[in-house]
């Protein structure tokens, strides 16, 4: 069943007449509240700068990224010379032992400075006295 209602000549809105709350009134329509948008040029300023804080972040990240290679690179390289340096080290310790032996000082004594052992006759005792 399809009832139809009658519309009025005239209207509140046509007269200028606001709507006001009738007590006992069962329908009465309230105003919407307005709807809070952001203007346009404000979205796109929130998104750009969104947008710049997400790449100076990364580039922070990208240069500390860089920071720790670079610094183990150093690191490896620190590594490797010590390893060459002990290992001269080592050398240079050997070289000095050989230099050093009793033997090879007598040989040069004799051969190149043309040393020779005292005979009996040079050879002095001293005898520590009580």
């Amino acid at each position: 069943m399809l009832i139809a209602k009658e519309k009025p000549i005239f209207t509140y809105q046509e007269q200028g007449f606001k709507k006001r709350y009738v007590p006992g009134q069962k329908s009465f329509d309230l105003p919407r509240p307005r709807e809070r948008r952001i203007p346009v040029h404000r979205e796109s300023l929130l998104l750009c700068s969104m947008l710049l804080c997400l790449i100076i972040i990364g580039v922070g990240l990208i240069t500390q990224y860089g920071h720790i290679v670079a610094g183990n690179y150093r690191l490896h390289q620190m590594r490797r010379e010590i390893a060459l340096l002990q290992e001269e080290n080592e050398q240079l310790l050997l070289e000095v032992k050989r230099l050093g032996s009793l033997d090879r000082i007598e040989a040069i004594a004799a051969n190149e400075l043309g040393l020779q052992y005292p005979e009996k006759r040079q050879w002095l005792f001293l005898s520590a006295g009580n």
